[in-house]
């Protein structure tokens, strides 16, 4: 097949070795997506293979788009009948079709950050739990790496040396109560919850491991123990996995991923084949070589050295300049020669890496001083703006009434008149009956507790709605919504810069949700907001939009530019400065995160410090990264900036421009 014969020696025979576990050490731009789709494709022509008994796992929504597309091409329309998602796609299909079993309906809410932030401070509230003894983010931290870790509360407070262990494993185990009373799910519940149904539930087992005969992992190295767990549970009766990874990129320790699991592949499946790609399709010569430089210091890595037939090309150059002013003004400014020596090159062809995303603000100021058109991915998000959350929470309260965090929300936007007293009279409602906060309302609407006008309207259209969520295409329901609710009147009214502002968000909101109505026609509203609710910061790339792109180097993973900057090379910002202070694997993974982003470009590469960098109204001396040292001088050309004005005349220029 032409799929098959388009391939290198190694990949053809990574993509045709399809009995039995399978290990591909995939380097940077080594083409594993083609090996993954060519194997993917081989498996259900030259094989046979039902496509509904392929599981493709991958990190990102967006390497999972990538990979139906391609498989469009090869299989035609029997791609929609593999299962290709993330983990948390994955447990999400299980959850829906099992969670029944476990007191969860298919309807069910994926909490986000915020939300579960929420409800920690509700739960520690009600446990008269201050916030001075257990802080908010150190609960929701160490919650998440609980799940990650798949320990129960009990669990989590045995293993756990915190010193405030006691209070978390209380707000857990109250947390995962209220989660079941909202038909709530965060995204470590995503996992865990079908691995706990796996474990106490055979039937559950067995049907999931019928189905998925071959499974395919994108990204083991960054795996945590719940998705090894549930991988190994699916994949011991037929053993047909296939994982592709580098240890070299490994990159998400912090968060529970555990290096180990890859490294470990061949004592976990006895008889596994492994296959390397060391072929770089990607990058030059000089750029690849750099890179070898540096992860070749690492001890945590399997033996595999990346090799390319590309050109030489440019030296990768190292610039030190005076601050993070200059640092900003020489990117800009060599974005600007670039372009001007190769015309063919556009915007979206650079990016500017970092380790941090506070790193993010003078470039913001240069560019716009600049008139450089830039996105950041990774900062404040579409989806994070008021207006659009406040509209998500009518969707999700509406399609869930059991969610009471997102019904406590939406519930007096705009102003309804609902104050203290009427809320504490529900609240007492709820704890009395056990009912969630809409049938409460509901109740003492009817009882006629709660006796307001405004407020009986409200039950009367939250109930409407709620009946005709499913009798119209989303995105006209969700205009009726925001018509009925009064939320877009609610900005309208305000007539200022900034509401008009946001009923213009409201109408783009209208208008994804349409595109998503015409891409999906059987789509259900829950299934939308789950989309929503399972996209990462690298789904947020888009290659057609014409500007440079600013993003730190984890949400760089997967993507290439032909021009890259790695920008603040200095020893505590990168590597960053808790490798001073914990032990020598966190300095390996700062040295794979240094890696992964130098591979990510195609053409040039330009690293570059600050020797003077502010810490708030602070300013500290610099050196650079040690990173820097570790390339050989045979392929990193090395010098300074010119001072070009300091940090204070950058400003003052600034303030004159915004004046103007």
């Amino acid at each position: 097949m032409p799929f098959l014969k388009s391939l290198n020696p190694l990949q053809y025979k990574a993509a045709t070795c399809t009995t039995g576990p399978l290990l591909i050490l995939a380097g940077a731009g080594s083409g594993k997506t083609k090996v993954l789709t060519s194997r993917i494709a081989h498996l259900i022509i030259h094989k046979k293979v039902a496509p509904s008994n392929i599981l493709a796992v991958t990190f990102t929504n967006k390497a999972a788009h990538e990979i139906k597309e391609r498989l469009e091409k090869l299989v035609g329309d029997k791609s929609q009948e593999i299962l290709t998602g993330t983990f948390h796609t994955v447990g999400l299909k299980i959850l829906r079709e099992e969670g029944h079993r476990i007191g969860l309906n298919s309807k069910l809410t994926i909490y986000d950050e915020e939300e579960q932030t929420l409800l920690i401070k509700l739960v520690m509230s009600e446990l008269s739990i201050d916030e001075k003894d257990a802080p908010h983010k150190m609960v929701l931290y160490e919650i998440n790496l609980a799940k990650n870790g798949n320990l129960s509360p009990d669990e989590y407070r045995f293993q756990s040396s915190n010193p405030i262990a006691d209070y978390v494993a209380m707000i857990y185990r109250a947390y995962q109560n209220k989660l079941i009373l909202m038909n709530a799910v965060d995204f470590g519940d995503l996992i865990c919850k079908p691995i706990q149904m796996f474990k106490t539930m055979p039937d559950v087992l067995e049907k999931y491991r019928d189905l998925f005969k071959y499974i395919l992992v994108d990204e083991y190295q960054d795996t945590n123990k719940t998705q090894y767990v549930l991988t190994n549970l699916l994949a011991a009766r037929h053993k047909n996995i296939c994982v592709v990874g580098d240890p070299d990129q490994s990159i998400y320790g912090w968060r529970g991923a555990n290096i180990d699991n890859i490294l470990k592949f061949k004592e976990d499946y006895p008889g596994t084949t492994l296959v390397k790609l060391e072929q770089n399709y990607r990058s030059t010569k000089n750029i690849l070589a750099a890179s070898n430089c540096v992860i070749q210091n690492n001890e945590q890595r399997l033996d595999k050295t990346l090799w390319t037939d590309n050109h030489e090309g440019e030296m990768v150059t190292f610039e030190e300049c005076l601050n993070e002013y200059q640092e900003a003004r020489f990117v800009v400014n060599t974005v600007k020669k670039i372009m001007a020596h190769d015309q063919k090159l556009k915007y979206k062809d650079f990016t500017v890496l970092y380790r941090t995303n506070t790193q993010s603000r003078t470039f913001e100021e240069v560019c716009f001083e600049e008139g450089i058109p830039y996105t950041i991915i990774g900062g404040f998000k579409f989806f994070d703006r008021r207006e659009i959350k406040d509209t998500l929470a009518y969707l999700k309260a509406i399609i869930n009434p059991h969610d009471s965090l997102n019904f406590l929300r939406i519930v007096n936007v705009p102003p309804r008149g609902i104050g203290k007293a009427a809320l504490d009279k529900v609240h007492a409602i709820s704890r009395a009956h056990n009912l969630s906060l809409y049938d409460s309302f509901k109740k003492a609407v009817d009882d006629r507790i709660l006796i307001k006008q405004e407020i009986r309207d409200f039950v009367g259209s939250f109930d409407m709605l709620r009946r005709e969520s499913s009798e119209m295409p989303l995105h006209e329901f969700t205009s009726r919504m925001l018509d009925i609710t009064g939320y877009s009147d609610f900005w309208e009214k305000k007539n200022t810069e900034d509401a008009l502002e946001r009923v213009k968000n409201l109408d783009g909101l209208v208008s994804a949700i349409s595109n998503y109505v015409n891409n999906h026609p059987k789509a259900a509203l829950s299934d939308y907001l789950n989309l929503v609710s399972l996209m990462s910061d690298a789904d947020g790339y888009e290659e057609k939009h014409n500007r440079v792109t600013f993003m730190t180097i984890h949400s760089a993973k997967g993507l290439e530019f032909p021009i890259v900057f790695m920008v603040g090379m200095e020893e505590g910002l990168f590597p960053h400065k808790r490798c001073m202070e914990e032990d020598e694997d966190t300095l390996e993974e700062e040295r794979r995160l240094c890696y992964v982003g130098m591979t990510r470009a195609k053409r040039q590469l330009f690293l570059v410090s600050a020797k003077n960098r502010s810490a708030g109204k602070e300013t500290n001396q610099t050196v650079p990264s040690r990173f820097i040292n570790e390339i050989s001088a045979d392929y990193i050309r090395r010098k300074d900036v010119a001072p070009q004005g300091t940090a204070q005349d950058h400003i003052e220029r600034i303030r004159k421009l915004l004046g103007s």
